[in-house]
């Protein structure tokens, strides 16, 4: 199979999303549930095929258009009950993602971003920084371990949540040196930036979220469109291009020119982005389509192919690539098409 026919067989199981498994397939690793990501709150599967990771979330309807098919210890994907993807292999997670300890410390938030898919199950309540830590230095003696990343809701504030990654940061570099450390947080201000990077962070992700100014205001009303650039060019300054990265999400009404264009503002200023393909579900459908006043749309594999290329040229443009990340998103690419891994 070729790149082109791959990424295109990716972009499908992305846009659906689910699979059937049926009961008699027994699986060789336990199922993920993560409390964070596009596939929050639901029983998943990561699957790999031609050098490509998709996680998605376990559906119990027979008629799911995707299935799981088992035969002579080879597994298939069908579609509509027929060979879509021959000899794919079940991928097993570490936590959240493949060969990375990627740990959300809350699953609560003070923020209202509409599009937000936090699993609000509350059992994160029960970890402190410390279980953490030990969750992660337990993970590090598995033979796939080879990264740790760390990713939040904001609960009780920001301050408390910086001031635990930091701890968590301080105390697994100390025992774990050599092993890459990426953060997601929500920055209030340029010094919390240094304060993580001090505390051991590699690599730093810092979300814009929305490429449409507009709807940005609508979708994220806490946050402000302007601050959230320069946060990001003050952590390339600190951590240097090609090691900063930020969420933009897609198929909320904005045209292909506002994604392309925000693209090229980031890799200006050298942020890779990392691109998403919106995921509606029960948890932000409703919210969602009374913001943005109509129902949202459907979102075609060519676009999300469409826009992955032009993505590509756009971080080839500036020299940058996805590839010199060692955690979080842009190395797992479970739920995304990556550019320079994908296509």
């Amino acid at each position: 199979m070729n790149k082109i026919d791959s990424a295109r067989k990716k972009a499908e199981l992305i846009i659906n999303n689910k699979i059937y498994i049926p009961k008699d397939i027994k699986l060789s690793y336990p199922m993920d549930r993560s409390t964070a990501g596009p596939t929050s709150g639901s029983l998943s599967i990561t699957l790999t095929f031609a050098n490509k990771n998709v996680k998605l979330a376990i559906s119990q309807d027979q008629n799911e258009c995707f299935s799981l098919q088992k035969e002579n210890d080879k597994f298939h994907i069908l579609k509509d009950k027929k060979i879509f993807l021959e000899n794919v292999e079940i991928t097993p997670i570490l936590f959240h993602a493949p060969r990375q300890a990627f740990i959300n410390l809350d699953d609560r938030c003070i923020y209202s971003c509409a599009f937000c898919n936090l699993s609000k199950q509350g059992f994160l309540q029960e970890y402190d920084a410390e279980k953490f830590v030990k969750l992660i230095l337990k993970a590090s003696n598995r033979s796939d371990f080879q990264a740790v990343a760390l990713t939040s809701g904001v609960y009780p504030d920001n301050t408390e949540i910086i001031k635990k990654m930091c701890y968590i940061l301080k105390n697994v570099k100390e025992k774990l040196p050599n092993i890459p450390i990426g953060v997601e947080p929500c920055i209030s201000n340029k010094k919390e930036i240094l304060v993580l990077k001090k505390a051991g962070a590699d690599e730093i992700k810092i979300n814009l979220q929305i490429p449409d100014r507009d709807l940005f205001g609508k979708i994220c009303p806490d946050f402000c469109y302007d601050d959230v650039l320069n946060i990001l060019k003050e952590a390339v300054r600190l951590f240097g291009k090609g090691k900063v990265t930020s969420n933009i999400i897609y198929g909320l009404g904005e045209s292909d020119r506002s994604v392309i264009k925000t693209i090229e503002k980031l890799a200006e200023i050298g942020v890779v982005p990392t691109l998403r393909k919106v995921r509606i579900n029960e948890l932000n459908k409703k919210k969602l389509e009374e913001i943005i006043s109509y129902k949202s749309p459907n979102i075609s594999v060519d676009r999300i192919l469409r826009i992955a290329h032009g993505h590509k040229k756009m971080l080839e443009k500036y020299c940058l690539t996805t590839k010199t990340f060692e955690t979080m998103c842009l190395k797992c690419g479970c739920c995304d098409i990556v550019p320079f891994w994908d296509v």
